[in-house]
């Protein structure tokens, strides 16, 4: 079902692509023999350069599945392994939906706790390893990153003080969860996640179940049409197209869009629902994280657990053991990852 969203993106996209491919894979991709599980030392490199967000957008383009952009708030990392200076994956965060039935059960807050609560966590948009790394469970620890303290001090960098454009509230910057959502239905990585906390030997984050999204949305369309759809809509004659006034202005979201083209076109918006339900979790970042986001606790008390704890917890418990018993991974040759090429992973 995704197919023509991923190939129109490709398309799309075939020039730059032709551009960086052979030296993004020579540069950046390992070749089996290149990895020592045992060894393999995980560093952040936030996106901040022209360069680095172009590698984003070529991995991104590997993806089976047409992944976001992000939007609002972001941090996006490129993952390296420090001991070959090889691409792990990728993370991208961004801001979380506004309305989420699931999820808010989960954290169970009620609208006027949401309103507020939101920009206290984010939402991973884009998690992944590439291979070789993502044959030995390398997603599994790209994923667990995104607990590391180092990403939370840096959204706390970022986006303390700020105030709330609605509320008018300042914000301490604390972040105390991140959601996902899984590619296809039930996901084997996020699956059973969780990072233990050696230094205070008790339990740390976790990926916590958070139930099922209602498998709508419009990847559908993101085939060439939804440009078409957008042209088609009179954004003067549909204010309700646009955000509330105090979040500025510009069309709200993809989904609005669709919504009033099929209106327009006389179809029936059921067209959203493609049937593909995705797995909802969320990732705690704090013991209290629940009380936090439900403000009852003015404060979150945050796991701390560093990016190489976190590593070498998840290093431990599944990719070194996993590289002992399925070792084709070692044969991977990095020219199968070039997007030109017929004989592609994808």
């Amino acid at each position: 079902m995704h197919d023509d969203s991923v190939k129109y993106l490709r398309n799309k996209h075939r020039s730059f692509i032709k551009k960086v491919d052979d030296q993004y894979v020579s540069k950046f991709i390992a070749d089996g023999c290149e990895i020592d599980p045992e060894s393999i030392s995980p560093i952040f490199r936030e996106i901040t350069t022209e360069q680095d967000a172009q590698i984003f957008r070529w991995v991104k383009l590997h993806w089976s599945i047409p992944t976001s952009a992000g939007y609002g708030r972001r941090l996006r990392y490129l993952v390296f392994d420090d001991y070959n200076q090889k691409l792990i994956g990728v993370i991208g965060l961004g801001d979380p939906v506004f309305g989420m039935k699931d999820r808010d059960a989960t954290i169970g807050w009620n609208r006027e706790q949401r309103s507020d609560g939101l920009r206290k966590i984010m939402d991973a948009f884009v998690l992944g390893a590439v291979p070789p790394y993502s044959s030995i469970r390398g997603g599994k620890l790209i994923a667990g990153l995104i607990a590391a303290s180092e990403i939370q001090q840096r959204f706390k960098e970022k986006y303390s003080g700020s105030k709330s454009l609605i509320s008018n509230r300042e914000f301490n910057g604390q972040l105390a969860a991140i959601t996902t959502t899984s590619a296809l239905g039930k996901s084997v990585m996020y699956d059973r996640l969780k990072m233990y906390d050696t230094n205070k030997q008790k339990d740390g984050p976790k990926f916590i179940h958070a139930g099922w999204t209602s498998g709508s949305g419009e990847f559908p369309f993101l085939n060439g049409t939804y440009n078409d759809l957008l042209k088609l809509v009179d954004r003067s004659a549909n204010p309700h197209l646009g955000k509330n006034e105090a979040w500025g202005t510009g069309i709200r979201n993809r989904r609005t869009v669709v919504k009033n083209a099929l209106k327009i076109l006389g179809l029936k918006d059921n067209l959203l629902y493609h049937g593909v339900k995705r797995e909802i979790f969320i990732t705690n970042l704090g013991s209290n994280w629940k009380k936090y986001l439900q403000g009852e606790s003015e404060d979150l008390e945050p796991y701390n657990l560093s990016s190489e704890e976190i590593s070498d917890f998840i290093l431990n418990r599944w990719i070194i053991p996993r590289s002992k018993h399925v070792e084709d991974y070692k044969n991977y040759k990095k020219e199968e990852y070039r997007i030109i090429n017929p004989a592609s992973i994808y």
